[in-house]
């Protein structure tokens, strides 16, 4: 091996040669932090936008060449021309002056080092007015350098426009994505600020061709439809509230209601579009049994937090963040969007039509139940005592303190059954809708609710086996079961290791005692080893109790005759959730009459307009 080169340490520089960064480094560094693509452009430009008062906002996007070329338009309120200048120096900014300001940030940009930084590592054309003057300023800046200052014929507010991004770093063009990739990336960067910002106006051009245009509307709801469109936005339902400071509001899909990709999920603290941690698992977490695996649901929500609560300066580009009480801010969440849940299945108990769904909204109570140590318990609580299970009461103290139950009465019940279809699906019909609930699903979610009752209070029917069974499941499937053991007592089960591979059952929920007892428990330790040795207590009983509830339900090609029919969907309305299965399919589908008008060539009115044909 070949000794390092004098004056270097393993082949880097030695310490103690220590100088100043020329200047043009110093903001290549900074640009790095700040402008990753052409997207984060966009980003810290439409924030300017929107700092400064717009009310009107227009980007264009032009990648028709290498070079790509970014325009952002505003109406705001300007720059005053003896600081056009300054507004282009790191460090400048209007919108903190203190330590203090760092603990309350209101506005989207506060570093002072956007303009500065964009400047750096392309060439920048600002064009600014204030109102109540003739004419505007326009500057030219290469390399951070001001070539040109002139004046300029201009409406109110402000216009950027970047050419040859990274032109003076051309290290970082190479790893820009493919031209479709990078459009995205802005495309989906402005329909962010358009979700957030309702009563301003938006329009984004590529290469001269419109790709969004979302005029101001007065709702939160109209600007949802305009940028998800009305497949998406039809299958939302509301979710508003609050408690201890924080707040929580938007839209949230339907359970059921999944998607592929986490595309629509679009998630916002105070403000500002974020990509963080907490907050996506928190909305993942609600959802918890709602959805099949690997499915996402669509989420619109913004949580609002006491500033000083929250660190946003986390990320060179706010999008993570820091809260300070992190547990409370989960929960807060998780159970905001399944009050949200719960609430909007109860409503459809009355007004079955999903059109009307999303316009509703289950408001979480201002004084959310938690723990208390005086007075009365409040509404949900669960009595325990010494001698309820310890992981039945752990089990209370996460979760059984909930948000008052939602009271279904209906929901299913009011539908009138006509039949059943291939052996599977409950044919019915409600008003102008024709309604099929899949069989299996209902049942599921039905003994799924009963059991999770029953878990809640400590009383779930346990049947011992007269013949213990065994049943192989390997390696890793008998170091889950020990691992878990203790924990599977609170949902009914005694397992235990017997041997290497295999473990013995003997005892399990009275309701699983009639089911396939192999394919039942290789489901329940494929469970476990999934959740893993610090999956929560809670996530782990709910997988177990979802297993029981599948493998006990009617199945798919059991015949039922009216009377059976009727009498599950009766079940059904008295529990508290029932939409989807704990695995997340959905429970029904519905057919609106209208649509069966037209794949018959009638009219929407159909025979009751006076023609019988």
């Amino acid at each position: 091996m070949s000794s390092p080169d004098k004056g270097t340490v393993r082949g880097r520089p030695r310490a103690g040669g220590i100088a100043l960064l020329d200047e043009s480094v110093i903001l290549g560094i900074a640009a790095g932090e700040v402008v990753e693509r052409p997207a984060s452009v966009v980003k810290e430009l439409v924030e300017n936008a929107l700092d400064a008062g717009a009310t009107v906002v227009h980007v264009e996007y032009d990648d028709r060449e290498d070079s790509q070329r970014l325009l952002v338009r505003d109406n705001g309120c300007g720059i005053e021309p003896s600081q056009v200048e300054l507004a282009l120096t790191r460090h400048a900014t209007s919108k903190i002056s203190s330590l203090l300001d760092l603990e309350k940030v209101s506005t989207f940009g506060f570093r002072g080092e956007a303009l500065a930084s964009i400047a750096a590592v392309g060439r920048v054309s600002l064009t600014t007015r204030t109102a109540g003057r003739d004419s505007a300023v326009r500057v030219m800046v290469d390399g951070g350098r001001v070539s040109d200052r002139s004046e300029a014929g201009a409406g109110p507010g402000s216009s950027i426009e970047v050419r040859d991004l990274f032109w003076s770093v051309p290290a970082r063009r190479k790893f820009l994505k493919s031209r479709d990739t990078e459009f995205q990336q802005v495309l989906d960067t402005v329909r962010r600020f358009a979700l957030l910002s309702p009563s301003v106006g938006f329009r984004m051009l590529r290469n001269g061709a419109d790709k969004l245009d979302c005029p101001a509307v007065n709702t939160s709801l109209e600007r949802v439809r305009q940028v998800l469109g009305a497949q998406v936005s039809e299958k939302l339902v509301g979710v508003e509230g609050g408690w201890e400071g924080m707040g929580l509001e938007g839209f949230v899909s339907a359970a059921g209601e999944s998607w592929g990709t986490s595309r629509h999920v679009h998630l916002f603290v105070n403000g500002r579009w974020v990509k963080d941690k907490l907050f996506f698992k928190a909305v993942t977490e609600a959802y918890r049994g709602y959805l099949l695996k690997g499915r996402f649901p669509a989420v619109v929500i913004e949580l609002t937090v006491d500033p000083s609560a929250v660190d946003v300066n986390v990320h060179p580009a706010k999008m993570e963040l820091r809260f300070g009480d992190p547990g409370q801010v989960h929960r807060f969440v998780v159970e905001s969007i399944r009050v949200a849940l719960r609430g909007a299945d109860a409503l459809r108990g009355v007004e079955f039509s999903r059109g009307n769904r999303v316009e509703k909204a289950w408001t979480v109570p201002a004084s959310m139940p938690l723990p208390t140590t005086v007075g009365e318990p409040p509404p949900g609580y669960v009595e325990t005592s010494e001698d309820t299970p310890a992981p039945v009461r752990e089990i209370v103290e996460q979760v059984a303190l909930e948000m008052p139950g939602v009271q279904q009465q209906g929901t299913l019940s009011h539908l009138e059954v006509l039949g059943q279809a291939f052996d599977g699906y409950i044919v019915c019909q409600s008003a102008d809708t024709l309604v099929l609930v899949d069989q299996h699903a209902a049942h599921e979610r039905l003994l799924y609710e009963n059991l999770i009752a029953d878990c809640k209070s400590g009383n779930i029917e346990v049947q011992s086996l007269l013949l213990p069974i065994t049943v192989s499941v390997g390696s890793g499937g008998v170091a889950a079961v020990t691992r878990r053991s203790s924990d599977l007592l609170a949902a009914g089960w005694e397992i235990e290791a017997f041997g290497e591979e295999e473990v013995i059952v003997r005892s399990l929920p009275a309701l699983a005692s009639h089911c396939d007892m192999l394919p039942l428990v290789e489901g329940l330790v494929a469970d476990l080893v999934e959740t893993g040795s610090t999956g929560k207590l809670e996530a782990l009983i709910e997988r177990v109790l979802a297993t029981v509830a599948c493998h006990s339900a009617v199945r798919v090609g059991t015949r039922m005759d009216l009377k059976a029919a009727r009498a599950l969907l009766e079940r059904c309305s008295s529990v508290e959730f029932v939409s989807a299965c704990p695995h997340g399919r959905p429970v029904a589908r519905e057919i609106p009459r209208s649509r069966l008008e037209r794949m018959f060539g009638r009219s929407a009115t159909g025979p009751a307009s006076g023609h019988g044909c």
